[in-house]
């Protein structure tokens, strides 16, 4: 063979397209598995400080406050405007004394980025042990407006610490109760699914050993 065809054959031989993109096809790999929605579960804490109607021991006993409630990390926002966000929430419990009380199958979060304050709020509509149609609310407050820099809706419970203690009501249709309490404490438990270590690792492996296969120089 000739030097000009020994050259024509190199230069053949040279695809550096795919340099770049089987790479890239395990990196969007890797993304895809690593980084997706799912759901996550707020609880909260707190206690009863007043029933307004009937009284204490009458329908419930004014105790410590126990709840959560699930929503999903890439819940859309069903508010267009620029400053209040509403989300999809599910799950809504509420236990008094650990002592199931209310629950719903699903209801709302609003955030707000006001300039002048910060809220975050659930809201839901469900039935209490007593078979009373109730609705449950409670209410964070950021007076200093310095808690949010947007509408988004927050995926830790940490960023709710700053507006602790809330405020919570849970009010029947019937008017057999109505409770008012605090909340002092909010944690979050994810709950998204997430690649098993192997998984994750065996697709560290394979993506590796694809740059590799490309980046060496296989034996002549």
């Amino acid at each position: 063979m000739c030097a000009l065809d020994r050259e024509s054959t190199k230069k053949t031989k040279m695809t550096p397209p795919k340099l770049w993109v089987s790479p890239l096809a395990g990196l969007l790999l890797l993304s895809a598995i690593t980084a997706h929605a799912g759901p996550i579960t707020f609880t909260f804490t707190g206690s009863v400080t007043a029933d307004a109607i009937n009284g204490c021991g009458v329908v419930v006993n004014c105790g410590a406050v126990t709840g959560s409630y699930t929503f999903d990390s890439a819940a859309a926002d069903l508010n267009p405007s620029f400053n209040a966000g509403l989300y999809a929430a599910a799950g809504i419990t509420f236990s008094i004394d650990a002592t199931p009380f209310f629950s719903s199958p699903d209801g709302s979060i609003n955030v707000a980025n006001f300039a002048a304050v910060d809220q975050y709020g659930v809201l839901a509509t469900g039935t209490a042990s007593n078979l009373s149609i109730a609705v449950f609310s409670f209410l964070l407050t950021d007076p200093t407006a310095a808690a949010f820099n947007s509408d988004a809706l927050p995926l830790n419970a940490s960023a709710l610490t700053p507006m602790l203690p809330g405020a919570f009501q849970l009010n029947a249709a019937d008017d057999t109760f109505q409770l008012l309490g605090t909340i002092d404490n909010i944690s979050s438990v994810s709950t998204s699914p997430v690649p098993e270590p192997g998984t994750f690792w065996l697709t560290v492996a394979f993506v590796a050993a694809i740059l590799l296969r490309i980046y060496v120089p296989a034996p002549r």
